[in-house]
């Protein structure tokens, strides 16, 4: 029927006008979900912080700088040792119960994720990226927001359509939280999770997303979690932007085929602990010529922005990088996928950006990153406005290069999602 309400929204749509008390209740649940998800994301980033030293008796500089001047015995005695840890962990938690994730809740007839569950899968994240497994860390303080979201949201009363719309807005903003992105939180729940840009998900979204960061400032740094040097636009780059697009939007569907692949059919029984133990103490074997495969891909993506390698070097690692990746997921691990997504990205940019500037010299190489990082980032997650937001707020760039960036962007968008293997893949 024109004009009424589709089923989506019909949740926040009041059977009469609403009144004072009713929204009244909406908005304090909205903040208690902001404040449950930046106390969360908070707390899984200190508990990784914590491992993270220990593992490699570093206390300052970044953890890949603590892994290049650990002994390469120490990072291969600490990858077996995560796996088996993790590995033990997952085999137990599984064979209790099933692990709920934030995209099961929002398929299902029931949203809720059960907490102590949720938090066990996250902690044993959280120790598997610790150790320096080659999985994103943004997936455990994203279950975590999104149960302790759905979670309020219950115990508020709200109904099934309003609990799963907090569940997302939880699980952006534990994304946010970590990676002090407030935009880039809130874009990623509506445009990953909700799929929608209707108002009232706008606002719930932009404010679980802003609490969470501010609520994360009290015991997180609030600098960026990149540092990049100002960079200058020129028609080098635009140019670069447009070639780069088809380059990366082949990569990135790739990447993501390759990633869902090594996630769709993981270990059971004891075969789980063998093949993380394995898997990631052949992982640690690599990390003696190639320390930069450990941990999420932040510090390869760092490299990548200061255009710190040689290009033989960032080739090895586009490679490497992802299959190191893949192999940690197939083992049956979980984690997220964003910056390992991210890195390989950045290391693609920094690449072709070298072999653009010897007949065109004039731009860094960390411009031609962060052009990469975005445009394989849209791809991998089909989420082209996340991706743009999310490079600008984690290195704090600022609008130079938005032009290449947003051509790059959306000819990999429109590339990656006519391959032949993206079958029920949005489409433009």
């Amino acid at each position: 029927m024109a004009g009424s309400p589709s089923p989506r929204h019909a949740a926040y749509e009041p059977v009469g006008p609403a009144t004072r008390v009713e929204l009244g209740r909406l908005f304090f649940v909205v903040v208690l979900v902001g404040v449950g998800a930046g106390i969360s994301g908070a707390a899984l980033t200190l508990l990784l912080h914590l491992i993270q030293h220990l593992a490699f008796g570093y206390t300052e500089a970044s953890f890949l700088t603590g892994v290049e001047k650990a002994s390469g015995v120490r990072r291969v005695v600490m990858m077996t040792i995560g796996g088996l840890i993790a590995g033990l962990g997952w085999w137990a938690l599984r064979s209790y119960r099933r692990v709920k994730t934030v995209t099961d809740g929002l398929k299902e007839a029931d949203p809720r994720l059960p907490i102590p569950t949720t938090l066990a899968d996250s902690v044993l994240q959280v120790v598997a990226v610790a150790f320096g497994g080659s999985l994103g860390r943004e997936g455990a303080p994203r279950a975590m927001g999104g149960a302790v979201g759905v979670w309020i949201a219950a115990k508020a009363g709200l109904t099934v359509e309003q609990q799963r719309r907090l569940l997302a807005c939880g699980a952006g903003a534990g994304l946010a939280a970590v990676y002090n992105v407030p935009l880039a939180g809130a874009l990623f729940t509506l445009e990953i999770l909700l799929v929608s840009f209707a108002f009232r998900d706008v606002l719930a979204a932009l404010f679980t997303s802003a609490i969470a960061v501010a609520v994360a400032w009290t015991v997180l740094s609030n600098e960026p979690t990149y540092d990049v040097e100002p960079f200058k636009i020129s028609d080098k780059l635009v140019i670069f932007g447009l070639l780069l697009g088809p380059i990366a939007g082949v990569f990135g569907s790739a990447l993501n085929k390759f990633m869902h692949f090594a996630q769709s059919h993981p270990p059971t029984g004891w075969r789980l602990p063998v093949l993380t133990t394995s898997v990631f103490a052949l992982v640690g074997l690599l990390a003696i010529p190639f320390p930069q495969l450990l941990g999420n891909g932040k510090g390869p993506a760092q490299l990548a922005f200061d255009g710190a390698l040689s290009l033989q070097m960032f080739a090895i690692l586009i490679v490497l990088k992802p299959l190191v990746t893949a192999a940690c997921l197939r083992s049956g691990a979980t984690g997220g996928t964003l910056t390992p997504s991210l890195a390989a990205g950045a290391m693609l940019g920094a690449f072709l950006g070298g072999l653009w500037s010897m007949p065109f010299p004039g731009a860094p190489l960390g411009a031609y990153a962060m052009i990469g990082a975005s445009a394989v980032l849209a791809t991998t997650h089909r989420a082209p406005f996340t991706a743009i937001v999310l490079i600008l707020e984690l290195t704090h760039s600022g609008s130079a290069l938005l032009v290449p960036t947003t051509i790059a962007v959306v000819v990999a968008y429109v590339v990656g999602g006519r391959m032949p293997w993206e079958k029920g893949a949005d489409r433009v």
